[in-house]
């Protein structure tokens, strides 16, 4: 299973978009950013594939900055992955 990751230099610019996407009736969820995508900022917001698009297009008429929409191959294990 592929989970899809919207990855940011800072947490100010991750909940400004997770705000915005909120608005425009996406649900993203806030999520640590996991260490194989990036070292960068704490956090990040898992999204669904068929929501990247839209992502990157809300982002980019609302001149919102991220670093990158990027995935990762994972199991969703119950016992230790639990999100807000």
């Amino acid at each position: 299973m592929k989970q899809y990751y919207v990855l940011f230099d800072n947490h100010t610019d991750g909940m400004a978009l997770y705000q915005e996407l909120k608005r425009n009736g996406l649900s993203a969820v806030i999520s640590p950013t996991p260490r194989s995508l990036s070292k960068c900022c704490g956090i990040s917001l898992l999204i669904t594939e068929d929501q990247v698009e839209q992502v990157e297009e809300i982002a980019r008429r609302c001149q919102l900055s991220y670093l990158k929409i990027d995935f990762v191959e994972r199991t969703f294990d119950n016992q230790r992955d639990q999100y807000c």
